[in-house]
């Protein structure tokens, strides 16, 4: 049964997926793409990039984005140093292959990816719980949410970044699962750190707390081989950035000033007056973080953020008692999603998202806590008191309430399947 279902939802994502990339594109003006349904300005700068490497070949940037350069506009075209490139590298590829920088042929190979990723989620989530259907419940958090959906055909960090994530979470689980410690998936989980780092710089915030976080649960103390070879393949990522920038500045002076300017853009906030508010972004802005990504998890997951933190609360002691490792690793699964907040507090505050560092976190709750609730609420709207049958009818309305407008209605109905018949 949960086979079947599997199969059924993965067909309606995946036609969805596919209908999006047909008729939305980058450029639509309006909420389609834009903003935390996809960051549609990223994949414009990705294809902008793939022109110039079709054009000009990517030897003339040292490999390096370019902006601004597809489609025409007053901008001028600029060198963008301070993120990853292996994106933009990927789409050049891609651009070259096809002799074209149709988006609806760049989006080929990133739907292929998230066709593997679509059921690695599922794999991941079985692999902690072992079992079928909470792990199914966990996974269709994940699926049928803008989390997977509007990112199934990601052209910058977004797919790539959340795939090597969710495998090195893996792998990490195996690692310290096995009464070995098998070599090559410790090599596996140092390359895949290498990699992510040229992605994108939030998905090793993410990768080193979890790191340290298994390491602390599995009792294996904090400073040991996994968790310093970790650290170590972050500076060697690092590393070959900044040596792919030293290349083109010409000097390792000139890319590490480049680099203290993105650092303070991005962490800071002392660039940031006029550019997100008015006044600098301070160290005071943390609880509006904190608040607008619960608040934000509602547009990302089928389960608000909300709901999660009231389903823990409630089910805290019966998952300390049945799911205690499981419970220590959700912990630490959450402080890794909150990590990159206080590394890059500017970028987490502008960008809605951000939320998706706490999807694992998502993924693993929802499989832990939603089976354990539908237990107890069919033993408290037997025996309970009126107070609590009012408290699940209002937190379930609520829940269902966020599911029907942020996601059936917006990802599924308007920018989904009925799109554009109820607006842009």
């Amino acid at each position: 049964m949960i086979k079947q279902l599997k199969y059924l939802v993965f067909a309606f994502c995946l036609i969805l997926v596919v209908f999006r990339t047909i008729n939305i594109s980058v450029y639509t003006e309006g909420r389609a793409r834009s903003a935390i349904l996809g960051d549609a300005f990223s994949d414009i700068n990705t294809i902008s990039s793939a022109k110039y490497f079709l054009d000009s070949g990517f030897i003339k940037t040292s490999f390096l984005p370019m902006h601004n350069y597809y489609p025409a506009n007053n901008a001028p075209a600029l060198i963008y140093t301070h993120y990853p490139a292996i994106p933009n590298i990927l789409a050049g590829i891609y651009a070259t292959i096809f002799n074209s920088v149709d988006e609806r042929l760049l989006r080929i190979v990133p739907i292929l990816l998230a066709i593997f990723f679509f059921f690695f989620i599922y794999k991941v989530l079985y692999t902690f719980i072992q079992q079928e259907q909470a792990a199914f419940i966990g996974s269709c958090v994940l699926w049928l949410g803008s989390y997977y959906i509007n990112w199934a055909d990601n052209l910058h960090q977004h797919l790539y970044g959340e795939c090597l994530k969710w495998i090195y979470v893996y792998l990490l689980f195996r690692y310290h699962e096995g009464n070995k410690k098998p070599i090559t998936l410790l090599l596996w989980m140092l390359l895949i750190m290498v990699i992510e780092v040229n992605i994108s710089f939030e998905q090793p915030v993410f990768l080193g707390m979890a790191t340290l976080g298994f390491s602390i649960v599995y009792k294996q103390g904090i400073f040991n081989k996994e968790t310093i070879l970790a650290f170590v393949a972050l500076l060697v990522g690092l590393g070959l950035h900044f040596l792919q920038n030293m290349v083109y500045f010409g000097s390792a002076a000139a890319a590490l000033q480049d680099f203290i300017h993105a650092f303070s853009f991005r962490s800071t906030g002392a660039e940031t007056i006029g550019y997100i508010k008015e006044k600098a972004y301070t160290w005071h802005n943390f609880p509006e973080i904190v608040f607008g990504w619960f608040n934000g998890m509602e547009r990302f997951y089928l389960l608000p953020g909300w709901t999660i933190l009231c389903l823990w609360l409630l089910l805290y002691k019966t998952v300390r008692q049945q799911h205690l490792k499981l419970f220590q690793l959700s912990v630490v699964l959450f402080i890794a999603g909150a990590a990159w907040g206080f590394v890059m507090s500017q970028h987490a505050y502008i960008h809605a998202f951000t939320n998706k560092h706490f999807s694992v976190f998502v993924g693993l709750s929802a499989a832990i806590l939603v089976p354990l609730y539908l237990q107890k609420i069919k033993v408290d709207f037997r025996t309970g008191n009126i107070g609590v049958k009012v408290f699940h009818s209002l937190l379930i309305g609520y829940t269902m309430l966020m599911l029907l407008t942020q996601q059936v209605w917006e990802i599924w109905i308007k920018f989904g399947y009925c799109y554009p018949y109820f607006g842009y």
